[in-house]
């Protein structure tokens, strides 16, 4: 996920910041992303630059960086030859 502002711990973002997003698109996968905050719904496309609410930004670079992580693993996974059970 590339991000224009960087959001950094030590300054809190409020609602009213605004962050330029863009969601890497990924092929053969629904390319809509919702996220939800605050009674508020989101709906981003992937591979489009949008702007959000920080917030919201945050939330969307959080579940980025699982997927990722997850993806990391499971490959991990089946180099070792153990499969991906478990999961």
């Amino acid at each position: 996920m590339a991000k224009e502002k960087d959001t950094a711990a030590n300054s809190p973002a409020t609602e009213d910041e605004l962050v330029s997003v863009r969601l890497p698109f990924i092929p053969g996968e629904d390319n809509n992303v919702f996220v939800g905050l605050n009674g508020k719904g989101y709906l981003i496309k992937r591979g489009e630059k949008v702007n959000l609410p920080a917030p919201v930004a945050a939330i969307l670079e959080e579940s980025e960086a699982r997927k990722q992580a997850k993806q990391e693993r499971i490959a991990r996974l089946k180099a070792n030859g153990t499969g991906t059970t478990g999961f």
